[in-house]
């Protein structure tokens, strides 16, 4: 038997569906990773609304006969995996990102402090290359002269 139009067109859609599910989901896991174990979107928290929201899928579409079984269990193990890496609730996230935001004003300094450093050694550089390219000047018509 033959898959109907309808059903092929179905099928891509649920595969269509489901790889935006799961770039969303990798797209999650590498921002909480670049941010330290904080999702740094809806208060820290990642939801199965959150995740449908980011795939663009609607939530109810989790809930159809093809996907309870299925791709929601799929999505609430992802979840329940995920909860265990992630800062739970609002005083956690804001203790985590008052730690990181510490730790960058720290890095923002030794980095200012470096261009500092870089800029006056420039400087000094340039000052020296002058009187170089001066004294190189000076000894051409010298020699020239002679």
């Amino acid at each position: 038997m033959h898959p109907t139009p309808d059903h092929e067109a179905g099928h891509a859609r649920t595969q269509a569906m489901l790889q935006r599910l799961h770039k969303a989901m990798r797209e999650i896991e590498a921002e909480i990773a670049a941010h330290q174990g904080v999702y740094p979107y809806n208060h820290g928290r990642v939801t199965q609304s959150e995740l449908c929201r980011r795939a663009d899928v609607k939530k109810a579409t989790l809930q159809t006969p093809l996907h309870k079984d299925s791709t929601r269990v799929e999505v609430l193990r992802w979840l329940d995996t995920l909860a265990e890496t992630l800062t739970h609730n609002r005083d956690a996230t804001r203790e985590r990102v008052t730690a990181q935001t510490e730790r960058l004003a720290l890095e923002v300094e030794r980095l200012t402090l470096e261009v500092e450093r870089l800029t006056q050694a420039l400087a000094e550089a340039q000052a020296r290359i002058e009187a170089l390219s001066a004294d190189n000047q000076r000894l051409r018509a010298a020699s020239r002269a002679v």
